[in-house]
């Protein structure tokens, strides 16, 4: 699966881009002056460059994910790419529009230069915070996954504990059973050995008996 990291830089791009996206549709045509435009242009810049940056850690992560996740993730950083190119055009291309019309700037006045560079301000911040709000929500997430996971992973070792313990008790009773097949064999070996003893005697008393008895026969019948 893809890293956490790429994750959270995954999100934080795709929120740069559509802040850029959205300042150049519509940021700069609302700006009051010149001085706004170029605060607003420069502010625009800075983000590409970071959007810039975080592809490249996302290209780093990608060419250490697994095989079968790497080809979507670099198909998704390539595609971040090309938008970033793309907003640098246009980026570029406002900004020479911009310097034609410096001429025309000296018609603002500066009251109205600094409340139009107030409101920038305090529009950069609100979408700052946004972006701070969607990566808190993007770890509150992340947090909730590993909880989840390790109260599932608890659960996993306690059932390999408990079959550990149920295999132990199966080895222990195993190792009963081979005590007790030992000891079988010892006392099936010896009553064997009891066996054949008992035969040999009974074949010495066999051959005793007709030892005797033929002893008797000769006595009786070819002594006289």
């Amino acid at each position: 699966m893809s890293s956490h990291k790429f994750e959270l830089l995954d999100e934080e791009v795709e929120a740069l881009l559509d802040q850029v996206a959205d300042e150049l549709e519509f940021g700069l045509s609302r700006c009051n002056g010149q001085e706004e435009r170029k605060l607003l242009l420069s502010e625009i810049e800075r983000m590409l460059n970071d959007a810039s940056g975080s592809l490249i850690d996302m290209d780093i992560e990608s060419k250490k994910a697994p095989v079968d996740y790497r080809n979507n993730m670099n198909s998704k950083v390539v595609r971040y790419q090309n938008e970033v190119a793309r907003y640098q055009r246009q980026l570029d291309r406002e900004k020479s529009s911009n310097y034609r019309g410096d001429g025309r700037s000296d018609l603002v006045s500066n009251d109205d230069d600094a409340a139009s560079l107030d409101a920038l301000r305090r529009k950069q911040v609100q979408q700052g915070a946004a972006i701070l709000e969607r990566t808190s929500e993007s770890i509150a997430r992340s947090t909730s996954i590993a909880v989840e996971t390790e109260q599932v992973g608890t659960e996993v070792l306690g059932e390999l504990g408990t079959q550990r313990e149920t295999l132990t008790r199966t080895r222990d009773r195993l190792v009963d059973t081979d005590a007790e097949l030992s000891r079988s064999r010892k006392i099936i070996r010896a009553m064997s050995r009891n066996v054949l003893y008992n035969r040999i005697l009974l074949i010495i008393i066999i051959l005793l008996e007709m030892g005797i008895l033929g002893g008797l026969v000769y006595w009786k019948f070819f002594t006289k």
